[in-house]
Order: C-alpha cells, then structure tokens, then sequence
C-alpha cells in the first residue's frame, strides 16, 4: 500500500513539473517573441460577395415536343436567329393522319346513327300522342298505352345515347386535328438557336424534359444577359435584389461588365435534410445577376461562358476598423440554458509595454479589415501577429514590439 502511494506521489509531481515547465517555455517563448502591431484608423469599407457562375441568357425557352414521333426535318441551323411563328421542326405525320381519317369516319358515322335515332324518337312520338287520345276515349288499353309510353321511353333512351356519341367523336375529331397539329413545331419567340440538339431521323420524345430526345433546342434572347452563380448559406443572407455588381467573363480578360442582383433563390435544389457521412451538407443558393451593356457590348458574350461574379452588399464611409488578423474569437458560454459554447471576439491593444485585452464588437467585415462598433478607440495600436503567438497573449502580460521599419 505504501509502495502504491509512492508511486502516485511520483506519478504527480512529474505531471506538475512537466506542465509547468510547457507553461514556462510557452511564456517565455511568447515573451520572446517580437509581436507586430497596427493603428486603428478610420477608412471606407466595402463588403462583397464573390461567386464563379456562367452567362445565361435572361429569357430562354426549351423547345420540345408534346407527341413523340420521328423528326422528319429540322429548318433551322445551331446559331440562326429565328422570329416567332418561325417554322423549326416538322415530325412524321402519317400514323397521325390515318387516325384524322377514323376520326372523322367515326363522326360521320355518329352523325347518322343521330339522324336515325332522331327520326325514331319522332315517329314513336307521334304514335304515343295517337295512343294516348285513343286512350283518353277508351278506345286503347291501359296495357297498350303503358306499352306504347315504354317505346317512347326507349326511343328517348337511344336518341340521348346517340347524341352523347356525337359529342365523344367529336372530340376525338378536335384531338386528332389537335395533335396532328403538333408535328410542325414553331418558335413561341424571337432569339437565337444556342443550343440545338436533335438530328432528322431521331425520335421526339413527349414530355420529359430529362430524356434524351426531349428538348431538341433552345431559342435565347440574347438582348438581355444575365450570370447565373451558386452561393453558400453563410452569404446569401447579405444579398438583395438591386444590389450593384461586377462580371468578369474569362473568354474576354481584363474586360469588367456591371450588373445588378435580379433574383435570390429562396430555397436551395438540395432535398431537405439529406447529408453525407451523418454531417449536413452546406447548402447552396442560385443568385441571378442581369449584365448590362448596350448590345454592341453584349454581342461578345455567349450563354455558357464562364464568369467570375462580385455582388457588392454594403458599404460604410470613413469608419473605424481593425485588422482582421488582429481579431480573436474565444469561446464563451451562450445564452439561455447555456448548453451550446458560443465565441466572443478579442483584440489585445499594447498599453505600456503590456497586452491589454478588449471585448470587440465588430459590424461590416471586408478580407483585412473590420468595422468597430465598440471596445476601440482610434489610435490605439492592436497586436496582428505573428500569428503562431496570437493565442498566446493573455491579459497583462509583456510584449516585445518589432522594430519600426526604416
């Protein structure tokens, strides 16, 4: 028992020793070190969103077809500019055509049992009306005139049947014009073909957008450009409709477009809550930028074309800031029940040779500098690096400063 309580003893005052001598060495280390200071000043201070995205046309439209039939001619060309109503794509007719055919054998034929039931609903009509005065004078039976009243019934039963035949032919007859209609595809609006990809002798396919065959071109209007970009969850939330913004396009470099925010998704593409490996995945949000330009300007983009997007979100004149390097965030208890740990940010400004640290409330950030809202005054020097030694700084303690460059 006494050899046991030996060893604890030793076993502690080795962990003692050993962390106060990393403590020791990471003071002196720390003291010993030159630290890196900056002015806290006044400058103006622009906040930005920045985003790789591809041109798009604004106005763009997938032409497809709603009947699936072979192509049997494509009368425009990849690039050519069309006009509306202008013919772009004629499918096989004949299955097509055959069916007109029955459908209009099958009105025709409608029509006549029509006619016919017609006729024998007068005829019966007019041989109960002679039945029911005969009845009246005792002349006829009850039992013929309830059988004659059965016929006309009858004949009423067939002539309604047959009506109802009429209007079900002919709204075969209007769906087989209808769809006979839609073998010849024309364009819905002035543009350009940007994208054409179907082939005479392939097969359309009705409907679904994500089949092959489905969309076989696209008619853009180029008059108006926009640059489509995907931002993350963080910076979405500081972008608006009608923000300024820049666009450059690698296929021209050095060339800078202005533009303008046009839309901000308001949900993401990604299904709600799926994730990889147990950890959500970060979402992402489609942001819509209108290029403006006059269109000789314009001419030299084409949908497709790669882009790199900077969305100004706001901006402050002549405000006080901080390095951003100079900023730490240490974390601190949060609100409520206190079981989520939180961050506060700190600077430490030099005093006399010494660190002093401030609680830092900061407001517009751009990539090197932040905004003070509180904890600093202008002209206080603020520690910035290097930054190995930053989390070693504590309250009080002294520092040695780098020598002023010559």
């Amino acid at each position: 028992m006494q050899r046991r309580t030996k060893w604890v003893l030793i076993s502690a005052s080795i962990l003692v020793v050993g962390t106060s001598t990393a403590w020791i060495a990471r003071r002196s280390a720390a003291g010993d070190l030159p630290f890196s200071v900056e002015i806290v000043r006044r400058q103006d201070l622009r906040e930005s969103v920045t985003a790789n995205g591809e041109v798009q046309a604004r106005t763009k439209v997938n032409v497809g077809s709603t009947i699936t039939a072979e192509i049997r001619e494509i009368h425009v060309k990849d690039g050519q500019w069309v006009k509306a109503g202008d013919l772009l794509v004629s499918l096989d007719q004949e299955r097509l055509r055959q069916d007109l055919v029955r459908a209009e054998l099958s009105v025709a034929t409608a029509h006549q049992d029509l006619k016919n039931a017609q006729a024998a609903f007068d005829k019966q009509a007019s041989t109960f009306k002679r039945r029911e005065d005969l009845h009246a004078q005792g002349i006829v039976s009850s039992e013929d005139y309830q059988q004659e009243k059965l016929n006309l019934d009858n004949a009423l039963t067939q002539l309604e049947r047959a009506k109802v035949g009429v209007r079900q032919v002919d709204a075969a007859l209007a769906q087989a014009k209808d769809t006979l209609s839609k073998t010849v595809i024309r364009a819905t609006m002035a543009g350009q073909v940007t994208g054409l990809k179907a082939e005479k002798g392939e097969t359309a396919i009705a409907g679904q957008t994500n089949l092959a065959g489905a969309v076989l071109m696209v008619i853009s209007d180029l008059s108006e450009l926009m640059a489509e970009i995907k931002v993350g969850e963080l910076d979405v939330v500081k972008l608006r409709i009608g923000q300024p913004a820049e666009v450059t396009v690698d296929a021209i470099p050095g060339r800078v477009f202005q533009g303008k925010v046009i839309s901000v998704a308001s949900g993401t593409d990604r299904p709600a809550g799926s994730s990889f490996g147990g950890n959500q995945e970060t979402q992402s949000y489609k942001v819509r930028v209108q290029v403006e330009g006059t269109p000789q300007e314009l001419a030299s983009l084409r949908p497709g074309m790669s882009a790199r997007l900077a969305v100004l979100t706001a901006e402050r004149k002549n405000v006080l800031s901080v390095p951003l390097a100079a900023i730490q965030e240490r974390e601190t208890k949060a609100g409520g029940l206190g079981l989520m740990t939180g961050s506060r940010s700190v600077v430490f400004v030099v005093k006399e040779g010494k660190a002093e640290e401030r609680s830092l409330k900061t407001g517009l950030g751009t990539r090197r500098a932040a905004e003070v809202l509180e904890g600093l005054s202008e002209g206080e020097r603020v520690i910035t690096g290097p930054t190995k030694a930053l989390p070693t700084l504590t309250h009080g303690m002294a520092v040695k400063l780098e020598k002023a460059k010559s």
